[in-house]
C-alpha cells in the first residue's frame, strides 16, 4: 500500500491539491476497470492501473485523512460489516437500504455483493466527504457496471446524513456513523427535541434513522458503548422503545477500529417489534452469547453488554429504591471551582474527601495523597472560617456537613464510606447520600451488597473510563434497589459498621461478612464470589 500512498502524495504536489490528486486517481482506477475511456497520462499514478488497486482505494484514502479524530471517521472492519448485514438483511424485505454516513462504501459494497448487481437501485448513501462519496460510487460501479453514473450520483450523495432523505422510508438503515462526542459543527440542528446537548453524533444518527424506516424496518448502526447508559443518550434509547425494540446486539471489550481506543457496540432496532429477549454477540469474531432480557422499567441498555463484560446475572428481590430512603446529591462545577481558594494541606481544617480517598468502608483522608484542582495534597482541607467570610459556598458547606454516606463515582465495585459525624466535605464528583441518622449503616450495607453492585455494573455498563469499572451518578445511586429481608438487612448494617471500624488486616474478612449477609437480604448470592474478588483486589492495592 505504500506505493499507492506515495503516488497520491506525489500527485497532490504536482496538481496542487488533495482533491485534484484524488480526481486523477479515481479516473485512473475507472479506466483500469473499463469504466472510463481515458485516464490522465500520469506515470506517477501507474500503481493505480493495477485492476486490483480498486480494493485499496478505501484503506489508502482513510490512511491519508488529515483529521481522522476530528471528523470521527473510523471505517468499519469487514467482520463487523458482515455481522450488521446478517442482522439487517435476514428478512425477505426488498425495500431500499441507506447508509447515512457511508464513507468509502464498505457497507454498501458488501450489501451489493450479497444482494447481487440487480439490487443496485436499492442502495442509498450519504456522506459529507465528497472524495469518500466518489470512491463509494466507483466501487459500486465495479460491482454493477451497467448502472449509469448519473443515476448512481442521485442515490449516493454528498449530504448530511442527519438531514433530509428524499427516498425515505427505507427498509434498512445501516452503517457506522461518526463518533464526535457531541453535536458540534453539524448541518442538522442539535437542539431539536429529543436530544441532549452532549448527545454523541453517532447516537443522533440512531435517533434520526428511526424516523427513516418503515414499520418492520431495521436500524443497525455502530455506536460507542456509552450509548447504553449515558444520560444524554437516554432520549435516544427512549425513542427506540417508543417505536419498536432492540432485537440483536453486538459489542467488544477491546477496540476494533484501528487508531482509536473507543469501545463500540451495535444495537439493532426493529421498528414495530415488541420487546423480547435480545440475542447478543461479542468480540471481533462476533461470538454468540446468551439472550438478554431488558427490564422494561429501566431506561438503560447496559445489561446487553453484561455477558461480554463477564458480569454475573443477578435478580435481587427488592422493595423500593435507595432514593426512597435517602437524598442523593452530586455537586458540580460551581462547588468545585468555588472551593479552590479555600483548600489547604493540613489536618487542622475541615477534611475535603475526594473519590480517590474512598474505598469500601474506608476513608483514606490523611493517610494517602490525593489530587484536587491539579495539585497534590496529603490532607486536603477547607478553611471554613475564610469560606464563611469570603466565599459564596457557606450555605452549601453547612448543608453538606451532616451525617451522610459518601460514594466514589467510579470503581471496580461501589466504593462508599459513612461520615457518621458529618465532619467531611465531598469533593466533586463524590455523591452524598443523606438518610435518617439511624439508617446510615443500612445505606452502606446496600452499597456493599454484591447483587446491587452487579446490577449497577450491568445496568450502567459503558459509562466509565474502563469497561471493568462502575460509574454512578447521584440519580443512578438513588435508583439502586433496597432489600426485601429487613432482618438480614439489619444484620448487614451492623456488619457494615464493624467493617468500617475494622483494622486494615481484618477489613477483607469484615467486608465478606457484610456481602454474605446482604446476599441473604436480597435472596441472591450469584454475584458473591465476583464481588469478593473485586473488593479484595481493591483492598490489597491499598496495602
Amino acid at each position: 500500500m505504500d506505493d499507492l500512498r506515495r503516488s497520491v502524495l506525489d500527485a497532490e504536489r504536482s496538481l496542487g491539491s488533495r482533491t485534484a490528486a484524488w480526481d486523477a486517481v479515481l479516473a485512473t482506477v475507472a479506466r483500469a476497470q473499463g469504466l472510463a475511456d481515458a485516464a490522465p497520462p500520469d506515470d506517477g499514478l501507474a500503481p493505480w492501473r493495477d485492476p486490483d488497486a480498486i480494493d485499496r482505494l478505501g484503506p489508502v484514502y482513510e490512511s491519508l485523512l488529515d483529521d481522522r479524530h476530528g471528523s470521527g471517521s473510523f471505517y468499519t472492519p469487514p467482520a463487523l460489516v458482515e455481522w450488521l448485514l446478517d442482522r439487517a438483511l435476514s428478512t425477505d424485505a426488498e425495500g431500499p437500504l441507506l447508509d447515512p454516513a457511508c464513507g468509502t462504501g464498505n457497507v454498501l459494497v458488501a450489501a451489493l455483493r450479497r444482494l447481487g448487481p440487480e439490487a443496485s437501485d436499492r442502495l442509498h448513501g450519504t456522506d459529507l466527504d465528497p472524495i469518500a462519496v466518489a470512491i463509494t460510487r466507483l466501487r459500486l460501479r465495479r460491482e454493477a457496471p451497467s448502472v449509469e453514473p448519473r443515476v448512481l450520483a442521485e442515490r449516493i450523495r454528498v449530504a448530511d446524513g442527519l438531514g433530509e432523505h428524499p427516498a425515505a422510508p427505507f427498509a434498512v438503515v445501516i452503517g457506522n456513523p461518526p463518533f464526535l462526542g457531541q453535536l458540534r459543527g453539524r448541518t442538522a440542528d442539535p437542539t431539536r427535541p429529543g436530544l441532549g446537548a452532549y448527545t454523541d453524533t453517532s447516537a443522533a444518527f440512531l435517533h434520526r434513522s428511526l424516523s427513516l424506516v418503515e414499520t418492520g424496518g431495521v436500524v443497525a448502526l455502530v455506536q460507542p458503548i456509552s450509548v447504553l447508559a449515558a444520560r444524554d443518550a437516554g432520549p435516544v434509547r427512549d425513542a427506540v422503545s417508543e417505536v419498536g425494540a432492540v432485537t440483536d446486539f453486538w459489542t467488544s471489550t477491546t477496540p476494533v477500529f484501528p487508531g482509536t481506543t473507543v469501545i463500540t457496540c451495535a444495537p439493532v432496532a426493529t421498528v414495530g417489534a415488541a420487546p423480547r429477549p435480545v440475542a447478543t454477540w461479542s468480540g471481533p469474531d462476533a461470538v454468540r452469547g446468551p439472550d438478554v432480557v431488558l427490564d422494561p422499567g429501566v431506561g438503560e441498555w447496559g445489561a446487553l453488554a453484561a455477558p461480554a463484560l463477564g458480569l454475573p446475572v443477578v435478580r435481587p428481590r427488592a422493595a423500593g429504591v435507595l432514593g426512597d430512603l435517602a437524598e442523593c446529591t452530586a455537586d458540580f462545577r460551581d462547588q468545585y471551582y468555588g472551593l479552590v481558594p479555600f483548600v489547604t494541606d493540613g489536618i487542622d481544617a475541615t477534611p475535603l474527601v475526594t473519590s480517590g480517598l474512598i474505598d469500601p468502608a474506608r476513608c483514606h483522608w490523611g493517610r494517602s495523597a490525593t489530587r484536587f484542582a491539579k495539585r497534590s495534597f496529603s490532607a486536603p482541607s477547607v478553611d471554613l472560617g475564610r469560606l464563611e467570610r469570603e466565599g459564596t459556598l457557606a450555605a452549601w458547606a453547612r448543608a453538606r456537613l451532616v451525617p451522610k454516606v459518601l460514594v466514589a463515582t467510579q470503581g471496580r465495585v461501589i466504593e462508599a464510606v459513612v461520615d457518621a459525624d458529618g465532619a467531611w466535605l465531598p469533593s466533586v464528583p463524590v455523591v452524598s447520600v443523606v438518610p435518617p441518622a439511624d439508617r446510615l449503616w443500612h445505606v452502606l450495607a446496600v452499597l456493599l451488597s454484591p447483587p446491587v453492585v452487579a446490577l449497577a455494573a450491568a445496568r450502567y455498563a459503558g459509562t466509565a473510563l474502563a469497561t471493568s469499572a462502575i460509574k454512578l451518578s447521584a440519580r443512578q445511586v438513588a435508583a439502586l434497589p433496597l432489600p426485601v429481608d429487613h432482618t438480614a438487612w439489619d444484620d448487614g448494617a451492623r456488619l457494615a459498621r464493624a467493617a468500617q471500624d475494622a483494622s486494615d488486616e481484618d477489613l477483607g474478612d469484615a467486608l465478606r461478612a457484610v456481602a454474605e449477609r446482604m446476599c441473604v437480604a436480597y435472596d441472591d448470592d450469584s454475584a458473591l464470589l465476583w464481588w469478593v474478588e473485586r473488593a479484595e483486589t481493591r483492598v490489597r492495592s491499598r496495602s
